[in-house]
């Protein structure tokens, strides 16, 4: 019995201390703006076709096969990287980033971001 309640017990706590921890979504950026008006065209790559652009203020990832959308902090930290250029094009047309955070639905809530293959990240 004292074995069940030690295991049940260690479960709990180690439950306890995973949750919320930040996720890592490796994915495509992409302005949000523009996904969402063209979302049903066929074709071209969507975070090809809706790269971020220098005016873009809203933005998305595309990560395993899903589109999420990123919180405004989020936002704010995705700007801030792209107009330093921390966050570029790669030759393929789309711009591969790194994002640590956490989801609330479709929504992730932005820790750090960074270009994937970048050891700079913007917190």
């Amino acid at each position: 019995m004292r074995t069940i309640l030690k295991c049940g017990a260690f479960l709990c706590f180690a439950a306890a201390l995973s949750f919320g921890a930040p996720v890592v979504y490796r994915g495509q950026l992409m302005d949000a703006g523009c996904y969402n008006q063209n979302q049903s065209q066929s074709g071209e790559k969507s975070w090809v076709r809706c790269a971020p652009q220098g005016s873009t203020t809203s933005f998305a990832v595309h990560t395993n096969g899903r589109v999420r959308m990123l919180d405004q902090a989020g936002n704010d930290k995705a700007e801030a990287a792209f107009q330093h250029g921390d966050l570029k094009r790669d030759r393929n047309g789309d711009m591969p980033v790194v994002i640590y955070g956490s989801r609330h639905g479709n929504t992730i809530m932005v820790e750090s971001i960074r270009a994937r293959g970048s050891d700079t990240s913007i917190h």
